[in-house]
């Protein structure tokens, strides 16, 4: 098991870390006033966007962080091994449970999926990419790529990586699990809150969905019908 937390699970951290920085922050800065030529936002989504990618990356780059130190401290057994784990465990025996347990892999399969997708919608999609629903100048319906196989695969991209985030740091056997954050009212509370942001926002982007359909079907006309009679399922093929 100490192996696969060298091996595997530190690796795979890091790779969330950056997986999650393509996920969670737009290619695009949010177009002004003058860029936008019929709709600018108004839905939750867009007016939070910008504040609510940097929390994001703030909170579980700080999950990560403690659990890279836990295992390195782990691992190497340095002179200052037992300081860290002293201040990263109510217990710090608890360390030597840190584990690589499945749900940990789903979630960073789905997470490191997720940002995959994200990134290939940024490149299709170019200065049309933004956090906030827009209607750019000369903006064009962009029907190829990742947009032939499902109407919104930027939103399944974040679904996936939020999805993702949370089965990676609530997993058996990470830091959070065993550091006795948890323990506390407070640590359960703040835990809480997150996850509950989390799903919020995975509900959020759901419904974000038919708005986003109405606006581009207002927009292009005939164009966007016959690419929905092409395309006919918007986040999942074949399911949804």
């Amino acid at each position: 098991m100490a192996s696969s937390l060298a091996t595997v699970k530190l690796p795979a951290h890091i790779a969330a870390v950056i997986a999650e920085y393509v996920s969670f922050l737009s290619p695009n800065p949010p177009p002004k006033k003058e860029e936008a030529q019929k709709y600018n936002g108004g839905d939750l989504i867009s007016k939070i966007a910008t504040a609510g990618s940097y929390f994001a990356l703030a909170f579980a780059w700080s999950i990560h962080g403690c659990e890279i130190a836990a295992i390195l401290a782990q691992q190497t057994r340095s002179p200052s091994s037992s300081a860290i784990l002293s201040l990263l465990f109510s217990r710090p025996p608890a360390a030597s449970k840190l584990s690589l347990h499945p749900t940990f892999l789903l979630g960073a399969s789905l997470l490191l999926f997720g940002a995959a997708i994200r990134k290939a919608c940024y490149t299709t999609l170019g200065r049309y990419f933004t956090f906030q629903l827009a209607i750019l100048k000369q903006h064009k319906l962009v029907t190829w790529g990742p947009y032939a196989v499902v109407r919104h695969p930027s939103y399944t991209g974040m679904l996936a990586s939020i999805a993702g985030v949370l089965l990676m740091q609530l997993s058996p056997g990470s830091w959070l699990a065993l550091s006795g954050v948890l323990d506390t009212r407070l640590g359960r509370t703040v835990i809480g809150v997150w996850t509950v942001w989390n799903v919020l926002l995975m509900i959020g982007f759901v419904r974000r969905v038919p708005k986003e359909d109405a606006v581009l079907r207002k927009e292009f006309g005939a164009q966007w019908e016959e690419w929905a009679r092409k395309v006919p399922y918007t986040l999942i093929p074949y399911v949804w």
